[in-house]
């Protein structure tokens, strides 16, 4: 059965639709089917920044073979509508708050459509997408999008942990910020400054730049406890800080001796001596010396404190040095004690006589030491009169070098014929006659009296060098020693030994010589071992006591008792 002419024409027009159909099909997937655009799909920008957003794209085909340049137009991604922010071709159909703060930064022809939006609003917050010729390529580009999130703040500002710092041994310490601005970047800064600053700038996956600043340094003990700033300052003035701890680990400094307790001492009473310093981390063990040759004393434990037993007026100086894991600090000032005792008169004091019958005149001098210093009288048979006094025929004349005090008194020679010399202070007095000196011929007599005036705080000196030698002596015979707290509250004396012979200190001596003959290198223990042997004069020659031989020894001129606190 034939059809009729209208159902032949209608099926005509359907194989037509559909051949049209097909034929747009190939022709759109020839045009479109290669063209793709690449965003991040999220970039936080800060406000009053800028924000750059990285956009490349790829077409179909030959560059050749699309022909004309390339139009980029940007859009916020809506549901209605095709609002602009970017056009190549030009401004007019943008909107009105975002002309003049967009601007393409890549170059098309290279696939880059790079865009930048400047200063950042709050209400830039949303979606985005491009669009490469949007009036001739139908591809569906709104199906990639970036987010903008737009940030009042900055983003944290990250500093590099050094860990603990070693004063004198460089370190490099890093801080960096996240930006979005690589044209206008935040400005890095240390507080405190110094040392040698480095900036670099970093791109990042994503949209993202880092600004970074290193710091390269040595530490000193100063900057321990210290915080070390970096500030980040963006264009819009908005800051980002962060700052570090640092922990500097340093020697010991700045020893000091410190008495523990009243600071007044008497002679024969016990004194203990603390040593402080300043370390990280503290000190653990110390060092102690004592006298002019600063005398490394043995046997006492490695602690902060010793105790002097029957401390001397001539005791001392102390010094110490801490110890940590770092090294060990250098010596503290000498600590002199300040030790006092009664008056002592010195030997020489005497009477001599000048001159002959009415001319005979008599010059009286006496000297004594005591802490405080002492003060002189002169006693006559029937008027005592003080250390500086002035009148019609007497005339009396004091003056002072530290403990010790000297005076002179001068007069007719028969108002001094029976003088006594007092000398005086809190704690007691002494007084002695003195004897007339028979006069010489007046030059020599002359000679004499200057002598003794000029050189009379030379001879107290040596004076009490002769009084301290032969109480030492007295000292070595008794046996003093020194002890050794060992932890369990126990104080354990060190061996006494007798001292020994002129021949023993010589077969000491060189016993360590022969131990380092033929050139080898003396260390550090055998030094010490020789300065023990040259500054105590005590050292036993033999017998092991609780520290080998090491606690044998007693201090030369020295008879208080030494042990330490641990």
């Amino acid at each position: 059965m034939a059809g009729s002419p209208q159902a032949g024409h209608a099926v005509s027009l359907v194989w037509q639709r559909l051949l049209l159909a097909l034929l747009e099909a190939l022709c759109y997937s020839r045009v479109s089917g290669s063209w793709r655009s690449s965003l991040p799909g999220t970039i936080r920008a800060l406000k009053g920044s800028c924000v750059v957003i990285p956009c490349s794209f790829t077409y179909p085909g030959s560059r050749e073979s699309l022909g004309g340049p390339f139009s980029v137009v940007w859009y916020q991604y809506r549901s209605r509508g095709y609002p602009e922010i970017y056009n190549s071709k030009g401004t007019a159909s943008v909107l009105a708050e975002y002309q003049a703060r967009t601007q393409l930064l890549g170059d098309p022809e290279m696939g880059n459509c790079t865009l930048s939006i400047s200063p950042v609003r709050s209400e830039d917050a949303m979606s985005y997408y491009v669009w490469i010729n949007p009036d001739s390529v139908r591809h569906r580009f709104y199906d990639v999008t970036v987010r903008v999130e737009v940030a009042d703040t900055p983003d944290p500002l990250m500093l590099s942990d050094p860990g603990v710092l070693i004063e004198g041994d460089r370190t490099t310490i890093t801080c960096s910020i996240r930006h979005t601005c690589p044209s206008a970047p935040p400005s890095l800064g240390w507080s405190p400054g110094g040392g040698k600053a480095v900036t670099r700038h970093e791109r990042l996956a994503g949209g993202g730049w880092r600004a970074e600043a290193e710091l390269s340094y040595t530490p000193s003990y100063k900057d321990h406890g210290r915080h070390l700033q970096c500030t980040a300052t963006f264009p819009n003035q908005q800051q980002a800080r962060n700052a570090l701890h640092l922990q500097v680990n340093y020697r010991p400094r700045g020893a000091a001796v410190a008495v523990v307790g009243p600071a007044r001492l008497m002679e024969g009473d016990n004194v203990t001596l603390r040593c402080t310093s300043q370390s990280h981390p503290p000190a653990t063990t110390y060092r102690w010396f004592q006298g002019p040759r600063r005398a490394l004393l043995r046997g006492l434990g490695r602690g902060p404190e010793v105790t002097v037993l029957a401390v001397g007026r001539l005791s001392g100086p102390y010094r110490c040095a801490a110890e940590n894991e770092i090294g060990l600090g250098e010596d503290s000032p000498a600590a002199h004690l300040d030790v006092e005792y009664p008056p002592t008169l010195l030997p020489w004091g005497n009477c001599t006589v000048r001159g002959r019958g009415p001319e005979e005149a008599a010059t009286c001098h006496c000297a004594a030491e005591g802490n405080p210093p002492p003060r002189l009288e002169w006693r006559l048979p029937n008027r005592t009169l003080p250390g500086d006094f002035e009148g019609p025929e007497l005339r009396a004349t004091t003056w002072a070098r530290g403990p010790a005090m000297s005076g002179e008194l001068r007069g007719p020679a028969g108002a001094l014929a029976n003088v006594s010399c007092a000398a005086t202070n809190a704690h007691g007095q002494s007084q002695t006659a003195l004897p007339v000196v028979p006069a010489g011929d007046d030059n020599l007599l002359l000679m004499v009296s200057s002598g003794v005036i000029g050189g009379v705080l030379l001879l107290s000196v040596l004076a009490i060098v002769v009084y301290k030698l032969a109480r030492a002596r007295k000292d070595e015979e008794e046996g003093p020693s020194i002890y050794d707290n060992d932890g369990n509250g126990e104080q354990r004396p060190s061996l006494k030994g007798g001292k020994p012979s002129k021949a023993k200190k010589d077969e000491q001596f060189n016993l360590y010589s022969k131990a380092k003959a033929g050139g080898e290198e003396l260390g550090i223990d055998d030094y010490e071992a020789m300065e023990r042997v040259e500054d105590y004069e005590n050292l036993a020659a033999g017998g092991a006591g609780p520290y080998g031989n090491v606690g044998t020894w007693q201090p030369h001129l020295l008879s208080e008792q030494i042990y330490s606190n641990v």
